[in-house]
């Protein structure tokens, strides 16, 4: 199925519009079919090249501005999603289709993460207490509902605990949505006309060492007093946690490839991301910042010949 969205987007811009439309429509009832809709703007951008791509970028807007005016009558939704996903996908795939990488696409997709939050701090005075404002009224209508368990004094202290990640994972979700439909775009680029090309792509994914120094550096100042001062630089660890994750995920890929292990292993990696996946994502961080000094895939590869 995933195959037949890919062949009618590349029929013709106006197919690509089409499909990204009512893919990002169902994505309001089904979140991950933004991904899909961000992956056909990816697709038909490396495919077509950047005037197809803008194209397909402004006939979206227009046919979902159009569709959410009729079924929801709120036209705002369109640009939400323009300035969320289709125009900073567009861009990102520019950077891939320019330079022929796949690690300087998504290290620039983290870079607009990072300017997120950047943003945001230079916008209002104080993220914290802005957060505080936003999740009350929610929590208030939680705390209401039968099975909250915590007290009051427990459910204020979540409040803050939240307040204080609430702009780092927003951005990192900001990151990550551009990020997966690039590879979704990529991927699909590869299935009709490369085959087999994307796994080999994925799979020697190697984002660099500067970038994990960075990763590394706030770190520190996130587990020290210093992530009170640069508030801005604890809010862009989780936006570069994300990209090493999907380079942690890269490597095991390969490592279960090169020693030709069961797929088992690949699956369990997934399962265990939906179940435990604060921890998974950390730990598949954590090996794709390390892999940019071990190189676990060719020490893997040299032991298994």
């Amino acid at each position: 199925m995933l195959r037949s969205i890919a062949v009618f987007a590349m029929q013709g811009r106006w197919q690509s519009a089409i499909t990204t439309a009512f893919l990002s429509l169902g994505a309001l009832l089904f979140p991950p079919l933004s991904y899909l809709a961000s992956g056909v703007i990816a697709l038909s951008t490396l495919r077509m090249g950047p005037k197809e791509g803008a194209i397909v970028v402004v006939a979206v807007t227009l046919i979902f501005s159009l569709l959410a005016g009729l079924m929801l009558k709120q036209f705002y939704i369109s640009g939400l999603f323009l300035l969320s996903s289709w125009l900073p996908v567009f861009g990102i795939s520019l950077v891939l289709g320019y330079t022929r990488s796949l690690a300087a696409g998504l290290l620039a997709a983290t870079g607009l993460g990072m300017v997120l939050v950047l943003g945001a701090h230079i916008v209002v005075a104080d993220l914290s207490l802005w957060w505080q404002q936003m999740i009350e009224p929610f929590m208030a209508t939680v705390v209401e509902q039968p099975g909250w368990q915590f007290n009051q004094s427990e459910t204020q202290s979540l409040i803050l605990n939240l307040s204080e990640i609430m702009t780092g994972l927003i951005a990192a979700g900001f990151s990550l949505n551009i990020m997966l439909g690039l590879l979704i775009g990529r991927a699909w680029q590869a299935k009709l006309y490369n085959p087999g090309g994307f796994s080999s792509e994925f799979y020697q994914l190697t984002l660099g060492r500067p970038a994990a120094i960075l990763t590394m550096v706030f770190m520190v100042i996130t587990v020290s007093p210093l992530g009170e001062t640069f508030g801005v630089l604890k809010d862009c660890l989780p936006v570069m946690l994300a990209v090493f994750a999907l380079q942690g995920l890269a490597v095991v890929h390969a490592i279960v490839k090169q020693q030709q292990k069961h797929k088992f292993w690949i699956i369990a990696v997934y399962v265990l991301l939906f179940i435990v996946m604060p921890q998974m994502l950390a730990l598949l961080a954590m090996i794709g910042v390390l892999e940019q000094w071990f190189n676990f895939r060719r020490r893997l590869n040299k032991q298994g010949e």
